[in-house]
């Protein structure tokens, strides 16, 4: 191989096939390639695949494909969660691909370049992962990152093929997380997410959770910083968190709790233990400990067996949580599944029924969370930029209470600031002045300035066309929001 070959990886679906595309970055960029910033110009097109639901998969494929048309002369590899579900089939009927790479060990993504370079087809699915080299470049916004804390799962929810394409669960150790996070920390990062299919679980595979000996070991670490743990499950939420993140800012009382549903029948149907009363406790629970605190929640709509009043219930959960933010989708039926061959027993939800019930959660959700970010108008926030919008005197930025990717922004108005002195990653004062839809609005916070001069410092600003502008930014094919999803 040359030293002038050039690689391109599209990042598809979630930010733990995020960091796998990171770990392939790094070891190519170590074995001598050099990566492209765009696809025309590369050697070798790399499409990190999402298999979790239907739309996922044919939106990879069609990704693929689109990089084979566009360019007939360089090889295009699948790899990622797809490829490692599918992949005699992908590799059979898809022949337009130079290579399928499963995701179990995202170290050994060298062995599959080398071999498509030198001309031969292939297939690699790793049965086991090795232990993940350094990364070196990172896909998010200057000053955050991603760490994984665990591969798999052995939750065994209905509706979910993860376990069959990411395996059983496998937790790094204590102090090989802890030494990345602290690695990053030297290198500039503020913002550290950590992901993992359940949170609480961490630790569970060498015989109970670690998770809270987890947070309490970064939280001894010095600097600062913000640490967002995501997707926590509730049915085994560590209360302990509550008190670290009490004693800690540095710890974000934001909680991403995978409810799916409050209807105890489906619920149950999904191999879920909970319920909508226990889920509001906990939500009361975690507000009462943390009053400021801010919740997620993703909530699934059309599971077999769900009526309308199922429907309702949840549609009831979902005005007394009040959560914060919310992410929603329709069921899709995956092989291997038991939801699968329940869908076949059971009446299933018309595809259009369950879009128009998903339209109204979202619709509902919507007012429930510009209701919930009232709160934040009039305090001071730190701000960590993302970009700044091209002709217009804003910055894109995200408070602690956005996680990255999925959540509103904050749309900083810079006003005198320059804004060559602002630079992505760099973490500012700001004040919040309004709520725009589902974003805030901010202006930086001068030394000695009060709260009035500093609203008044945007209040000519068209309260209409500020955010609208910098959310065009964010929603553009190429702009953050397309880096990859949450599921």
């Amino acid at each position: 191989m040359s030293v002038s070959t050039s690689f391109f990886i599209d990042n598809l679906g979630c930010s733990k096939n995020q960091v796998d595309a990171e770990v392939m970055l790094a070891v190519l960029e170590r074995a001598g390639w050099r990566r492209s910033p765009d696809a025309g110009n590369a050697d070798l097109i790399i499409v990190n695949s999402c298999g979790f639901i239907d739309s996922a998969k044919q939106e990879s494929i069609a990704v693929a494909f689109d990089y084979q048309r566009s360019f007939p002369q360089t090889p295009v590899v699948m790899a990622g969660c797809l490829s490692q579900r599918y992949p005699d089939e992908i590799f059979g009927d898809m022949p337009e691909l130079a290579g399928v790479f499963g995701n179990r060990d995202p170290s050994r993504v060298i062995e599959i370049a080398d071999a498509v370079l030198a001309g031969r087809r292939t297939v690699l699915v790793p049965a086991a992962r090795r232990p993940q080299p350094p990364r070196n470049g990172l896909l998010s916004f200057p000053g955050s990152a991603y760490v994984k804390i665990s591969e798999g799962c052995d939750s065994r929810c209905s509706f979910c093929a993860i376990p069959s394409i990411r395996g059983a669960l496998h937790s790094r150790s204590i102090d090989e997380v802890v030494q990345e996070v602290t690695a990053l920390l030297q290198r500039g990062i503020f913002e550290i997410t950590l992901v993992s299919q359940d949170f609480s679980a961490f630790g569970r595979d060498r015989g109970g959770s670690e998770a809270v000996r987890l947070m309490q070991a970064i939280s001894d670490l010095p600097g600062d910083f913000w640490i967002r743990p995501l997707y926590v499950y509730p049915e085994e939420f560590p209360r302990p968190i509550l008190d670290i993140c009490a004693a800690d800012p540095r710890i974000l009382p934001y909680f991403d709790l995978p409810f799916q549903h409050a209807n105890r029948s489906v619920l149950r149907a999904m191999g879920r233990p909970g319920d909508g009363e226990r889920y509001l406790e906990l939500v009361g629970e975690i507000r009462r400990a943390l009053p400021d605190s801010v919740l997620r929640a993703t909530l699934m709509v059309g599971f077999p067996g769900e009526g309308d009043k199922e429907f309702e219930e949840l549609l009831r959960f979902q005005q007394r949580a009040e959560l914060d933010w919310a992410g929603f989708f329709t069921f899709s039926p995956q092989e291997g599944t038991a939801a699968h061959r329940l869908s076949a027993r059971l009446s299933p939800v018309a595809p259009r029924r369950a879009q128009q019930r998903m339209r109204e959660l979202e619709s509902a959700q919507r007012r429930i969370s510009e209701r919930r970010l009232r709160r934040f108008v009039g305090r001071k926030l730190r701000l960590l930029l993302e970009e700044p919008v091209s002709g217009e005197p804003l910055y894109l930025a995200r408070a602690w209470c956005h996680a990255p990717d999925v959540d509103g922004l904050v749309v900083l108005r810079t006003g005198g600031l320059p804004k060559a002195r602002l630079q992505p990653g760099m973490v500012v004062d700001a004040r919040i002045v309004r709520v725009n839809g589902l974003d805030l609005e901010a202006v930086p916070v001068a030394p000695g300035a009060s709260a009035a001069a500093e609203t008044a410092a945007v209040a000519a600003a068209s309260p209409d066309r500020v955010a609208p502008q910098a959310r065009a930014v964010l929603q553009a094919p190429d702009g953050p929001a397309a880096r990859g999803r949450q599921p």
